[in-house]
């Protein structure tokens, strides 16, 4: 018996060799990403410019896009030294992506052997999830540090309560505030925890109380600003998802995106996550049984009542649901799943390892293939058959952010219904202001705007939530205003995650 609980805890050369190929794969591929912005990210990056022009400039954007300020300050100041391009953004991702792992260990190590902690950074260093969104100019990687560093710090204050480790929760849970706010289901479970903890142990349970509660009136000064996006900007680009569609995004998110190679991944990740919630320690090896780890239980229920929460909350307001808020139990997954291999015997787990690493490489290139937007390929057609000087207008406007982005230098980009350059979207009040607008009073500005220019673009999609029929609307008016168009691109969207297709009219007279 003794020897086979030695056996089950070493890092044999099998499992060292598979972890080191994770590792390593998944570091580089925290730094590839092919496709041009799209446009959350475009949005990401103009948002950190406005950090330039004081706090006061970073608030008045953001009361207009609905998200609070911390990733946008760390992204401005680390622009600085590594400059504004694509790949210069995108690396503050991929080094919070890395940074991730070590402090995937450091939890590991609080609750398993080394073998433990090997499986562990193994399946968060090639999880599909994690490289994704350690490649975008989004807050999603600094979510996850974050959670991370709130699993560290609850246990650091559970195991010595301190004056000193409630304040760093408090620091943690006020960042998480400051970075999302999902992160507000998370604090809400997380603070229900901490009352109840009180009923084991008093004295640990104030210190967690008081580092919950130091935390939340950290966020209370911004608590305007986020009164005021709650009124007046929320998520007009979708509707409230039904509880089974939730599920299945964030399956999709785990597993990579869409396609047979991300449902394998799935499959195996709901495998080990079966085995690892559903299996004590017996005798000589795991018997069936719901785990006797408490802390893995804690955690699990901890993730999983916050993405319930959170869901429950977005159908009865309205809201949209991403895939990318299972970041809020991505931490409780991997965990659970490292239980499940160290519940193998060593060659068992080396070879369900080696699958899981091999399916989720798949499932990474077979993304990063696929461009996240189309924009790409209509600034190129506008940059190569296009005269400087050209209007290039963006229909909806949710596509203009990655477009200005790319031809603003050249070209006089402007957004439907707006007309700004499309820097970014205004969100606020944002259907009620779409269902207003008249097309053909758009089309005529735009026609004044493009006085002398030799060509006018637009670049359209069908669709998009609120603006039922308005692009094809706004090009038929082109049309009768400008001559006949020629369709330069067709959008794709088998293709692409925001396709879109481009004509060209003869410029104003």
């Amino acid at each position: 018996m003794g020897t086979g609980n030695r056996d089950r805890s070493a890092v044999t050369p099998g499992l060292l060799i598979v972890a080191i190929a994770a590792v390593v794969v998944g570091v580089v591929l925290r730094f590839v990403a092919l496709s041009p912005m799209w446009l959350d990210e475009a949005i990401s990056a103009s948002l950190a410019d406005e950090v330039t022009g004081g706090w006061s400039a970073l608030v008045e954007a953001l009361r207009h896009d609905g998200h609070p300020p911390l990733y946008y300050v760390l992204l401005a100041l680390w622009s600085v030294p590594f400059g504004e391009s694509d790949s210069a953004l995108r690396a503050f991702s991929g080094l919070l992506g890395v940074a991730s792992l070590p402090l995937a260990w450091l939890v590991a190590r609080r609750h398993l052997d080394l073998r433990g902690c090997v499986l562990v950074v193994s399946v968060l260093a090639s999880s599909p999830f994690a490289v994704r969104y350690a490649t975008e100019v989004r807050m999603y990687a600094l979510l996850l540090v974050l959670l991370l560093a709130l699993h560290l710090a609850v246990v650091r204050v559970w195991e010595r309560p301190s004056p000193g480790r409630s304040a760093g929760l408090a620091a943690v849970v006020a960042a998480l505030l400051l970075t999302h706010y999902w992160a507000l289901f998370a604090v809400a479970v997380l603070g229900i925890g901490a009352v109840v903890s009180r009923r084991r142990d008093v004295q640990r349970g104030n210190f967690l109380v008081g580092g919950v509660a130091t935390g939340v009136l950290c966020f209370v000064p911004w608590l305007p600003v986020f009164l005021d996006q709650l009124a007046h900007t929320g998520t007009p680009w979708s509707p409230a998802p039904r509880p089974t569609v939730v599920a299945a995004l964030t399956l999709e998110a785990y597993g990579g995106g869409r396609g047979s190679e991300a449902l394998l991944v799935v499959v195996v990740l709901a495998v080990l996550v079966a085995v690892g919630l559903g299996t004590r320690t017996g005798t000589d090896r795991p018997v069936l049984g719901w785990t006797d780890l408490g802390w893995l239980r804690v955690t699990v229920v901890l993730g999983v009542a916050t993405m319930v929460l959170g869901a429950t909350v977005s159908l009865a307001t309205d809201t949209a649901f991403q895939g990318r808020y299972g970041v809020f139990a991505l931490a409780p997954l991997v965990l659970a799943c490292a239980v499940g291999l160290h519940r193998m015997t060593p060659r068992a787990s080396v070879a369900a390892l080696a699958v899981l690493v091999l399916l989720s490489g798949v499932s990474v290139a077979r993304e990063l293939s696929r461009d996240r937007t189309q924009i790409g390929d209509i600034a190129d057609v506008v940059r190569a058959e296009g005269s400087a000087g050209d209007v290039v207008v963006f229909c909806p406007d949710q596509l203009a952010p990655a477009g200005h982005r790319l031809l603003a230098d050249g070209f006089t980009t402007l957004s439907h219904p707006a007309l700004d350059d499309g820097r970014r979207v205004d969100w606020v009040d944002y259907a009620e202001r779409n269902g207003a607008v008249d097309v053909e009073a758009v089309a005529d500005a735009v026609v004044e705007r493009a006085a002398g220019a030799a060509n006018v673009w637009l670049a359209w999609m069908d669709g998009y939530e609120t603006f039922d029929g308005q692009c094809p609307r706004l090009r038929v008016a082109l049309a009768d205003r400008l001559g006949r168009p020629t369709k330069a691109v067709y959008a794709d969207a088998d293709a692409f995650d925001d396709a879109a297709n481009l004509s060209r009219f003869p410029g104003g007279s």
